[in-house]
């Protein structure tokens, strides 16, 4: 993802959303089929893979341990292959599948499951040039939608609305290249090639989706989600009505109200399409793109807590949006 500071406008949304979201304090009781332990488990296989960065044999690898398991699981495991529109001569594959539930409309979780190929951020000069095995930044988030996939599929046609749960290719490895009109078009860009390829395309008619949710880096035992500023901007109440909701199941010590700032990440295509997105993501985390991020820096807890926030957001999502 592109991480964009907007001091001003992130300043102004921080006063309305401590008003707005400290107000409810009752907790909820809710017991999940979310299995942390399993999701950490997902981490611990893809990383053990090695950098799952575009044309890797790791790469190739966690594609078919995906459809796999989501086949293991009792659906169709779907791919969407497509060039890739700012990064000539690169193509990807996008994995996805559908649980039906009451409503023909679609409520959307998203991860990416490509890994970096550079370690930019690494503190060691002679490691910088090399890719990232990616524990939180891409294992971690893919991890839990395929603890939730497996999880939910027990609420098949119970569900008020079906669900789309899509594994986006070719979201990491941005910054690499100039894009021409990168300055006016916030989709001119290198990252989330997948994301971009797949609104695009039209895989999921924009009419048939409710609202969507984007998890990305949630496996840190120190995990701070906070806002994204421009999806908040867009969509306020989805943003604080799933807040509210963990704060409720007893999660407030990770998700807070204030925000990151601005950032592009596979989210974004969405909204600039007018489809209601949010980012579960936390930007703070202290390895993010070096050498560092790793099976150890992930904690089942913090899985746990974004897992099982999503299975209540998707067995209760009336008044969410």
């Amino acid at each position: 993802m592109k991480y964009i500071f907007i001091i001003l406008i992130a300043l102004t949304l921080f006063v309305s959303c401590e008003r707005s979201i400290n107000a409810e304090h009752s907790k909820i009781t809710f017991k999940p089929y979310f299995d942390s332990a399993k999701a950490l488990s997902y981490v611990k296989t893809q990383t053990s893979m090695g950098s799952r960065h575009y044309g890797s044999v790791a790469h190739k690898k966690v594609k078919a341990f995906i459809k796999e398991e989501i086949e293991s699981f009792g659906y169709e495991a779907l791919s969407h292959n497509f060039d890739a529109p700012y990064i000539k001569g690169r193509s990807g594959e996008n994995i996805y599948a559908f649980l039906k539930g009451q409503s023909d409309k679609y409520i959307v979780i998203a991860s990416h499951y490509d890994s970096r190929s550079i370690a930019e951020k690494d503190k060691d000069y002679s490691m910088r040039d090399k890719p990232i095995v990616g524990a939180n930044d891409g294992a971690s988030s893919t991890a839990t939608l395929l603890e939730l996939m497996r999880a939910v599929k027990k609420y098949e046609n119970e569900l008020p609305y079906s669900v789309a749960f899509v594994f986006f290719d070719l979201e990491d490895d941005g910054g690499m290249i100039d894009i021409e009109g990168s300055d006016s078009n916030i989709l001119a860009t290198d990252w989330i090639q997948g994301s971009i390829a797949f609104v695009s395309d039209n895989i999921i008619p924009k009419e048939k989706i409710y609202f969507g949710i984007l998890l990305d880096m949630v496996g840190s035992p120190d995990a701070k989600f906070m806002f994204e500023s421009y999806a908040h901007t867009k969509y306020s109440s989805l943003y604080d009505n799933v807040w509210r909701l963990a704060q409720k199941l007893g999660y407030g010590n990770y998700f807070h109200n204030s925000h990151y700032g601005f950032i592009v990440d596979d989210h974004t295509p969405f909204i600039e399409n007018d489809i209601p997105f949010i980012d579960i993501i936390d930007m703070g985390y202290k390895y993010h793109h070096t050498q560092e991020d790793s099976y150890d820096k992930i904690d089942a807890k913090t899985l746990g807590a974004v897992g099982v926030l999503i299975e209540y957001v998707l067995t209760n999502p009336n008044g969410v949006y």
